[in-house]
């Protein structure tokens, strides 16, 4: 399945109703990918991600933790971030882990967050690596390429969860959380807590209104680019076939009527 929408027509919307975002292209770009996404099963999926996207990453798919500070906000860095960042990685004020501690890539980095939902965790790179086909544990700069960044976070927000999350015995996920209203579950599946609760759930409310608005559908993968390439190569077919008959006929015609043009007269049209 994935979710059909009008990409401009959205964010028209988006911007008419006062909001606003740092990355923009990103935010289109994610939508380009929901057209073709077979974890979205529901438009309640999409605006879930939507609203996780926005107070994770601002919708950006290069996001990496810290980036702020190395003001290099949505864009990758050369071979490592700056090392205002890597001190933050090292820190344990506040509670926090050293990051270091808990392993690091081939390029000495550890696993802090990197994507659309920043993603963090050795387990995690290792998890969600092996499940949209790509090794972030060797090489965790893989997470912040657009497509894997998004995908990451789709596969996340559908992947089912037991212990908590589950119910009558059977496991939900993120996205399972969100239609059923469990929006602090919901929260807590992606953040571990439920810092900046209301901002997401505002934002959640927010995009399932305006892809209502918008007509968003649930296709299928498809049907987002198959049937219109079907169609196309359907009337180029058509068209070719009508022009060839119409030439037959027309050919006929002529030469019937002996009308026909001297360098053409010894043509002749198997019947």
């Amino acid at each position: 399945m994935a979710i059909k929408v009008d990409i401009d027509k959205l964010i028209s919307d988006y911007k008419k109703g006062g909001h606003k975002t740092n990355f923009p292209d990103s935010l289109r770009n994610v939508l380009k990918y929901a057209q073709t996404d077979k974890n979205l099963t529901d438009i309640s999926d999409l605006a879930y991600l939507l609203a996780t996207a926005k107070i994770e990453s601002d919708y950006s798919l290069q996001r990496w933790e810290s980036d702020y500070v190395c003001g290099l906000q949505g864009k990758p860095y050369k071979d490592k971030p700056c090392d205002s960042a890597l001190n933050y990685y090292r820190s344990t004020k506040g509670g926090k882990k050293n990051y270091y501690t808990l392993g690091t890539d081939k390029n000495g980095l550890p696993y802090f967050g990197r994507g659309l939902i920043q993603l963090t965790g050795k387990s995690n790179y290792k998890k969600y690596g092996d499940l949209i086909g790509v090794d972030l544990v060797n090489d965790g700069d893989k997470a912040l390429e657009p497509k894997n960044s998004y995908k990451i976070a789709t596969t996340y927000l559908s992947n089912k969860r037991g212990g908590i999350y589950a119910k009558n015995g059977v496991n939900r996920s993120t996205f399972d959380l969100a239609k059923d209203n469990d929006l602090t579950l919901a929260r807590k599946s992606v953040n571990g807590g439920t810092k900046d609760l209301d901002k997401v759930n505002t934002a959640y409310g927010f995009w399932k209104n305006i892809l209502k608005k918008n007509d968003a559908k649930v296709v299928s993968g498809s049907d987002t680019g198959g049937k219109s390439n079907t169609r196309l190569w359907l009337g180029i077919g058509l068209s070719v076939i009508t022009i060839g008959v119409t030439g037959t006929l027309i050919y006929l015609y002529l030469k019937k009527n002996n009308k026909l043009p001297n360098f053409i007269k010894n043509i002749k049209i198997k019947k």
